[in-house]
């Protein structure tokens, strides 16, 4: 079996990334492991936050449980974040996308360094 470990994410500043990343999915920050800080996605796996100049915006997609997204989706309403059914529309809206999983419905929103996110659920509704 393969699965993912970790990634490391470019962003200018880790403090503002890490109170991001708390505030809106909910990843607590473990500490810092030598250049990295570290955010805690699931059991097996991490983002290593790296401060530095990000080179190109990466795209990261989170499959999460309806719950879980519906509060995602609600930190984003509360916070003012724009969001969208696509990776290039903010139209506040939630659509289905075909990902690893299969289709899912999900959103697309930046992170303060204007990395893509998304976010997925297939669970029923």
């Amino acid at each position: 079996m393969v699965r993912l470990d970790h990634l490391i994410l470019r962003v200018r500043s880790v403090p503002v990334s890490v109170r991001f990343y708390g505030a809106v999915l909910g990843f607590p920050h473990e500490g810092r492991q030598g250049p990295f800080d570290v955010l805690r996605i699931d059991p097996g796996s991490v983002i290593d936050l790296l401060e530095a100049e990000p080179r190109d915006e990466a795209h990261l997609a989170f499959h999460m449980d309806r719950a879980r997204f519906a509060q995602v989706r609600g930190r984003l309403l509360a916070a003012d974040i724009p969001f969208g059914g696509d990776p290039f529309s903010r139209d506040g809206r939630i659509r289905p996308r075909f990902g690893a999983g299969g289709w899912a419905d999900a959103l697309y929103f930046h992170d303060p360094d204007h990395h893509n996110l998304e976010i997925r659920t297939d669970d029923a509704r």
